[in-house]
């Protein structure tokens, strides 16, 4: 969402920011990425708020590593143990669902 890239991600590894949607698309209504500001109800007169991303993205088998590049970034700072979301290869009927906790995440296989 940002110019800026996250410190210790090598531009040569990580070339490109990955959520951003691709115009041309293979999925049905296209990619999608959101980062916003949610409220999470309030407490002693104040609101919490807490960030939600949601993004759906096709990405070829060979940049499934850069899951594991957000997930690294994400999972320190998440505050609510839980749901994470899922991933799907193109041909399986269940999807793969990771969980977050304890500062990190899983299960995951790549």
């Amino acid at each position: 969402m940002t110019a800026e890239r996250p410190t210790g991600l090598d531009p040569d590894e990580h070339s490109y920011p990955v959520l951003v949607p691709d115009p041309d698309s293979r999925l049905p209504g296209g990619d999608f990425a959101s980062l916003r500001r949610q409220s999470r109800g309030s407490l002693a007169g104040r609101e919490l708020c807490a960030w939600g991303l949601f993004s759906r993205n096709f990405w070829l088998d060979d940049e499934m590593g850069e899951l594991v590049t957000i997930l690294d970034l994400l999972a320190p700072r998440i505050e609510d143990p839980g749901y994470g979301g899922y991933f799907r290869e193109e041909y399986d009927t269940e999807p793969t669902i990771f969980t977050f906790g304890n500062g990190t995440y899983g299960p995951l296989k790549l």
